[in-house]
């Protein structure tokens, strides 16, 4: 049908046709097709958003170089513990390289990500020149931009502090061989994201070489029940995969919380009233949960493949998780749609339940602020064009 409707817009339907990929990141008819999608709460992959970028500022390699003698806190992603002491060049030259990472009580390389860094929003001021290289390669810039006419925050006036909304640089290492241990755990977001894959490495002095880990990755891949077009475009057009995503819809929120705290009764696990099972980032849905999740309350995600150069947009409120096949450096950049206003409105409520000391409590947002002010520019548009103030 949509082959009809827009055939001059490269596209294709991934996950037994319920998630749009459009192949080119950048062609000036996405908006149309992205909106029939997105104002469903679906996401979308888009590709070929790097191709814009330039690639050479955003290598392991040249991040080692320029901040290794800085020290920042890393996180083993098998244990869940912080490390503190390490230099970022101790992470950014392990990044490709299994014998140069720092190893375990095992004397087993550690499959680590880098915490919070650049940290807050000192991105745009630490690293200017990346900064405007991935914003001149954002696809569905209305949305994407700070100043897109489609993102609310840019109503926001300059006398108001604006909110934090990135970008941010998810980096990490990646392994196939652990399918229990996520990179990120479930987790939800109070507004809009995309996230891009810019550069995807592959150890080659692990057991077997390069070959082994890109055949790790494969098997993962067809372990996670990923549809026959992703893992054709991995096994036949031969594109690099990063990352394994399984994103929910919004409304199904509370039904995975249920399962989780039931899954936590079976486990002899006690559940504190002021936390959330979602929002405390304590869980990654391995393929067994994700199956009982869907043989027991009906929830069915999208499983998606993260390829290099793929933009991920994620809807406010869809709970969502990720695992690296392979070592990754992402950027994300929030922004708000009118589209899931209602659960960036709705989150904002839902957060003050948790405890005080919860990371998510306090509205970081300014939900009000913007749907006061993008209302009030729409209200003074309208009166300008009505002419019965003339």
């Amino acid at each position: 049908e949509t082959s009809v409707l827009y055939p001059d817009i490269p596209h294709s339907w991934l996950c037994d046709g319920k998630l749009l990929r459009l192949h080119d990141g950048h062609h000036k008819g996405n908006l149309q097709i992205f909106q029939e999608q997105w104002r469903r709460g679906q996401p979308v992959v888009v590709s070929c958003a790097n191709k814009k970028m330039n690639i050479n500022i955003w290598k392991p390699e040249v991040f080692s170089k320029e901040f290794g003698q800085i020290e920042n806190e890393v996180v083993n992603c098998r244990t869940g513990d912080v490390i503190i002491g390490h230099t970022m060049a101790d992470f950014w030259d392990g990044f490709e390289n299994l014998g140069n990472r720092p190893t375990d009580n095992r004397n087993e390389p550690m499959l680590l990500k880098l915490k919070d860094w650049p940290p807050g929003d000192d991105f745009s001021e630490l690293l200017p020149s990346r900064f405007h290289d991935l914003m001149n390669a954002l696809p569905l810039p209305e949305y994407t931009q700070r100043n897109g006419k489609l993102n609310l925050a840019s109503r926001l006036p300059d006398f108001l502090v604006r909110p934090d909304l990135g970008p941010k640089m998810y980096n990490a290492y990646g392994s196939s061989y652990f399918p229990k241990e996520g990179t990120t755990n479930l987790h939800l977001d109070i507004s809009d994201a995309v996230n891009v894959m810019v550069y995807v490495g592959i150890p080659s002095d692990g057991p077997g070489g390069r070959k082994a880990q890109e055949e790790a990755a494969v098997r993962a891949i067809d372990g996670a029940g990923c549809d026959s077009i992703t893992k054709r475009r991995v096994r036949e057009v031969h594109e690099i995969p990063g990352a394994l995503w399984h994103i929910y819809d919004a409304h199904d929120a509370d039904k995975i919380r249920d399962f989780l705290n039931k899954v936590a009764k079976e486990r002899g696990e006690s559940i504190e009233k002021d936390h959330d099972a979602i929002h405390d980032q304590s869980w990654y849905l391995d393929k067994e949960l994700c199956d009982r999740l869907l043989k027991e309350y009906g929830v069915h995600g999208y499983t998606i493949v993260q390829c290099l150069g793929d933009a991920i947009f994620i809807p406010a409120g869809a709970p969502h998780q990720v695992r690296n096949l392979h070592s990754c450096i992402k950027v994300a950049e929030d922004f708000v749609s009118p589209e899931h206003l209602n659960h960036c409105f709705r989150l904002t409520q839902e957060f003050r339940q948790l405890s005080e000391t919860h990371s998510n409590h306090e509205d970081k947002l300014q939900v009000k602020n913007i749907i006061y002010h993008a209302v009030k520019d729409a209200i003074a548009v309208l009166r300008e064009n009505d002419p019965e103030d003339e």
